[in-house]
């Protein structure tokens, strides 16, 4: 679920942002094109909010929870074997 996670917002933020790139290189100087790059910029800054939240918030493994690397549970206690 992680690497779906990383792979969905990553690409959307990699185009996004690889498309204001090239307008601000290569657009033209017009009010109109300010804008069309302030809307993909923002259009960039949501979609990493949105993948940030949802790669903390969003549970994975199979039982639903995050799984503990560390073999203790959240309260300090131990796993049953």
């Amino acid at each position: 679920m992680m690497m779906k996670t990383v792979l969905i917002t990553g690409s959307i933020a990699l185009v996004v942002g690889l498309s204001g790139t090239l307008l601000t290189l290569f657009g033209p100087k017009t009010v109109e094109a300010e804008y069309l790059k302030f809307a993909v910029m923002m259009l960039l800054f949501v979609v990493i909010l949105i993948g940030s939240y949802w790669f903390v918030m969003v549970p994975t493994g199979r039982n639903g929870r995050r799984e503990n690397p560390t073999g203790t549970e959240a309260e300090g206690g131990t796993r049953e074997p």
